[in-house]
């Protein structure tokens, strides 16, 4: 086999605009493992969400990459790496969302801290754990899985950093107009160690801490089973996943990605509404 690890992104990739998954790329998927492939689930989303997904679709036992790189689950789902913000550049970043009057929350293990409950927070919960009815989600396991999930609004940024001393792992960004931009140009100008990443169109930012990113946990994971980064595949459709597909032996952009993530590709698949993943394991990985 000349590829043995699949890394696959979830928004935009595996899950279709209805949040669902295929049962044509859920049969490759499986066809790849009985060919002696991994999968590795590799996402923003958060360690419960990406089990979620992983267990509805039969990959329980395959380790996994949740908010982008900064934390990695073993086999047994258990927290193996974790990478959090220091102190002072978290600081300095709220200073900034202050003084620039940007929307931003943090995410602290399954929990979203937020200023104020507000239309990029209200149904997180929903949206960080679908129902997947289509691709094998039971209703009351979903459930239980959502209770599990937390939105906490935070009065006092400056004083709960300081009190509770958070261990936040990833932050997003949003905001109506062309502020971003702007405001990623200013996070860079006052050096605040981060590594910032935009989605299509600057629609939102998502940051990790300083160095971490799905590319530098891929490199972790591949060296903790042994498996030469050229023997990996990657898949993805987002500005996040761009190094990662750089970082592959085979980096494969979904037809729905930006053309600057497709340039940095080895190839290109199908859309996220057409089976894209299985076709690109169908046509790259099953010889």
């Amino acid at each position: 086999m000349k590829y043995r690890l699949l890394a696959t992104d979830l928004d935009g990739t595996l899950l279709n605009d209805q949040k669902e998954i295929d049962m044509e790329t859920i049969e490759a998927i499986h066809e790849y493992r009985k060919r002696g492939g991994k999968v590795v689930i590799c996402s923003g989303r958060s360690p419960l969400s990406t089990q979620w997904i992983a267990r509805t679709i039969g990959l329980s036992g395959e380790p996994i990459i949740a908010y982008n790189g900064a934390i990695l689950l073993a086999e047994n789902g258990e927290i193996c790496e974790q990478s959090v913000f220091p102190y002072e550049p978290l600081m300095s970043f709220w200073e900034l969302c202050e003084t620039e009057g940007i929307y931003a929350h943090f995410y602290e293990g399954d929990t979203l801290l937020v200023p104020k409950v507000n239309k990029w927070n209200e149904h997180w919960i929903e949206n960080n754990i679908p129902t997947l009815e289509k691709s094998g989600g039971e209703r009351y396991q979903c459930q239980s899985v959502r209770e599990k999930c937390q939105v906490k609004v935070v009065d006092d940024f400056y004083r709960y950093l300081k009190e509770q001393e958070p261990s936040i792992t990833k932050i997003a960004v949003f905001d109506d107009g062309n502020k971003l931009p702007e405001f990623t140009r200013r996070l860079k100008e006052q050096a605040v160690d981060m590594e910032i990443s935009s989605s299509f169109n600057f629609i939102n930012l998502e940051i990790t801490p300083s160095g971490v990113t799905k590319a530098s946990a891929l490199v972790k994971l591949t060296e903790q089973l042994e498996i030469p980064l050229s023997q990996t595949a990657a898949i993805g459709d987002n500005f996040n996943d761009a190094l990662m597909l750089s970082a592959a032996g085979l980096g494969i952009a979904m037809g729905n990605a930006p053309e600057k993530v497709i340039q940095l590709a080895d190839q290109v698949t199908g859309n996220n509404n057409e089976a894209g993943v299985a076709k690109a394991i169908r046509r790259y990985l099953l010889e």
